[in-house]
C-alpha cells in the first residue's frame, strides 16, 4: 500500500514562506506608511479587511478540524465547506484572510500576499490531488471536476 500524506498537506510549504512575506509587507507598510500605505480609502475598506478576515479564519477552521477527522477515518468530504471548494483549508487564506489583511491595514504590498500565496498552491497541489486520486479513484476525480479548487464559484461559470 502506498505511504500515506501526512495531514498537512501542502499547507506548511505554501502557508510559512506567504505568511513571512506578508510579515514584511506589513513591516514595511508600517515603517514607510507614505510609500506603502493605500491612498485614502473611504472607512469601510477596514470593514470589509475585518469580514473577509473573519471569514478566511472561519472556512480555515471549519476546513481543518473536518479534513483533520476525516483523515483519521481515511474518507474522501466532499460536503459541508468542501461542497463549496475543494481545499476550503488553502482558500480560507488564499481567497478572503490574506486579502482581508490587506485591506485592514491598507497596505498594497500585503496585496500581493494572495497571488504569492496562489501561485506556491499552484505548484504544489498536484502532490495532494495525485494522491487523492489514487486513494479514492473515481470518487476523487467526480469530486474534482464538479468543484473547483479554491475560489467558490460553480465550475460552469468558470
Amino acid at each position: 500500500m502506498e505511504k500515506r500524506l501526512s495531514r498537512w498537506g501542502i499547507g506548511p510549504r505554501t502557508f510559512v514562506p506567504s505568511f513571512i512575506y506578508t510579515l514584511a509587507a506589513w513591516a514595511a507598510t508600517s515603517a514607510w506608511p507614505e510609500v506603502f500605505l493605500l491612498p485614502s480609502l473611504p472607512d469601510v475598506v477596514g470593514t470589509v479587511g475585518a469580514v473577509l478576515t473573519a471569514l478566511g479564519l472561519l472556512l480555515w477552521i471549519v476546513g481543518a478540524v473536518t479534513v483533520m477527522r476525516a483523515y483519521d477515518r481515511d474518507q474522501l468530504v466532499t460536503s459541508g465547506v468542501f461542497a463549496l471548494v475543494r481545499h476550503p483549508v488553502y482558500a480560507g487564506w488564499i481567497t478572503l484572510a490574506f486579502p482581508g489583511l490587506a485591506l485592514l491595514h491598507r497596505s498594497w504590498p500585503m496585496l500581493i500576499t494572495p497571488l504569492i500565496a496562489y501561485a506556491i498552491f499552484r505548484s504544489l497541489i498536484h502532490r495532494e490531488d495525485e494522491y487523492l486520486e489514487k486513494r479514492f479513484g473515481q470518487a476523487y476525480l467526480d469530486y474534482r471536476r464538479r468543484v473547483n479548487e479554491v475560489i467558490p464559484i460553480p465550475r460552469f461559470w468558470l
